[in-house]
């Protein structure tokens, strides 16, 4: 596989679920650098005041740093308006939003996109991410579809 099949568009970032569309944006502000992560500290700000807000951003970072650092290879991504959603951005919500769901499934995900030894790490800040979203009300807790039946 090329490596820039990961920036391959596989959705619309108005076709993903509220959580991975949220995920996916985060991601885009946060490497798109000082202006980016300004504006994800000014929406974080919003919801939980400034302390709750440099804390979750602290953790978010911690996140992105170790998925783009331990990658199996570069995650690339779309620009901030750019309406289509990439593959690696696409894996990278959907893991965010299974290890809230499915620590399991999550850690399988991590395993395809980063090195096996820090994807519990991953995992668990993922987790903690996505509680905190939830709690917050950025983010609606989602069933999973094997719970449906």
């Amino acid at each position: 596989m090329r490596p820039e099949a990961g920036a391959s568009a596989v959705s619309r970032i108005d076709l993903l679920p509220e959580g991975e569309a949220w995920w996916v944006r985060s991601l885009r502000l946060w490497c798109d650098g000082e202006g980016g992560q300004a504006a994800l500290r000014d929406q974080l700000a919003g919801r939980w005041g400034k302390d709750g807000a440099e804390a979750f951003f602290a953790r978010f970072t911690d996140l992105v740093a170790l998925v783009l650092r331990h990658g199996r290879r570069p995650l690339l991504r779309h620009s901030l308006r750019c309406e289509c959603v990439g593959a690696d951005e696409a894996v990278f919500a959907l893991f965010c939003a299974q290890a809230l769901q499915d620590r399991e499934e999550a850690m399988m995900i991590a395993c395809l996109i980063m090195r096996a030894d820090v994807a519990p790490i991953a995992v668990s800040l993922a987790q903690t991410l996505g509680l905190d979203l939830m709690r917050g009300g950025a983010i609606s807790p989602r069933i999973p579809r094997h719970k449906l039946n």
